[in-house]
């Protein structure tokens, strides 16, 4: 359950600008604010199954956006191909372009 809330956030984080304000506010709500169904339709002033169907429908937009244009997937490559040549001895030119890359694209390596 914890992978997939961290994968919803994740999403949320690469595609909210393309979701709808209601959308956006009803993931921002369960996801980033922990709040329960029910906070969130007192909240918004739905009922607890409409908060519920708006957030599955929110979540399904995230993963056919995911599907079809990959973003994270390719973030998720770039990261990883960056944390390997940065671990190499390959010498300060060669991680000075990579952490050039990484800031313009605005990825980070955890």
């Amino acid at each position: 359950m914890f992978e997939k809330n961290l994968r919803i956030a994740e999403l949320l984080d690469q595609y909210e600008a393309v979701l709808t304000p209601r959308h956006r506010q009803l993931l921002d709500f369960y996801y980033n604010q922990d709040l329960s169904l029910g906070e969130i339709a007192s909240e918004i002033g739905i009922s607890r199954q409409g908060a519920r169907d708006g957030i599955k429908k929110a979540e399904e937009e995230l993963l056919s956006l995911e599907n079809a244009l990959g973003l994270l997937k390719k973030e998720e490559a770039i990261r990883q191909a960056a944390g390997k040549l940065l671990a190499k001895d390959a010498g300060e030119p060669v991680k000075t372009a990579v952490q050039t890359l990484l800031a313009a694209a605005e990825i980070s390596i955890d």
